[in-house]
């Protein structure tokens, strides 16, 4: 069977679950830090998904370790689940289904906004901006990176919007070299 749908089916099992059980937000916001976790630390996603010797307890205690607090009961009888019909394979990707359902589900949507230097304001102003056009509950991530040298970089739902001086250079580049290769 193919790893998209069985990674949807049990993220749709636990959306409802969660939500039924009133406990939605804080599944979402553990599950989110989760699959940050399983991202950054390769290590403990291979223990999680590919070690089937490990106790689901063990795994557990992984997890929470992971997470910095004990995980919601949802949670905990969603990894049992999981680990009782041997899909542990697919943990993270139902997590990242599940965060999109839960995003889609609760009218939510997630930009990154990157600056060269910090920028006071900014994130604020964004996600008032695009609340009141798209009527969504907004969140904004920032990030730091001098190499864009000025300007920022915008990106929410697919659309991007590149305003650095990073990429100015480039496209004036760009032209300079296409100008060269015509007299030529």
């Amino acid at each position: 069977m193919n790893s998209g749908v069985i990674a949807s089916r049990y993220a749709k099992a636990l959306l409802k679950y969660a939500d039924e059980a009133g406990a939605g937000d804080k599944a979402y916001s553990q599950a989110c830090v989760l699959a940050l976790r399983l991202m950054e630390v390769r290590q403990l996603r291979d223990f999680i998904e590919t070690h089937p010797e490990l106790s689901v307890d063990r795994k557990l205690e992984l997890l929470e370790s992971a997470l910095g607090e004990t995980l919601a009961p949802e949670l905990v009888g969603f990894v049992r689940l999981v680990s009782a019909k041997r899909r542990m394979e697919y943990f993270s990707r139902m997590l990242y289904h599940f965060i999109s359902l839960y995003r889609a589900a609760h009218n939510m949507k997630v930009g990154r906004v990157v600056t060269a230097v910090p920028v006071d304001g900014l994130k604020e102003r964004l996600e008032t901006l695009f609340r009141e056009r798209t009527g969504a509950d907004i969140q904004i991530y920032e990030k730091i990176s001098p190499e864009i040298l000025g300007g920022f970089i915008f990106e929410m739902d697919g659309y991007r919007l590149d305003a650095s001086v990073e990429n100015q250079f480039r496209r004036i580049r760009r032209q300079l070299i296409e100008k060269n290769n015509r007299i030529v």
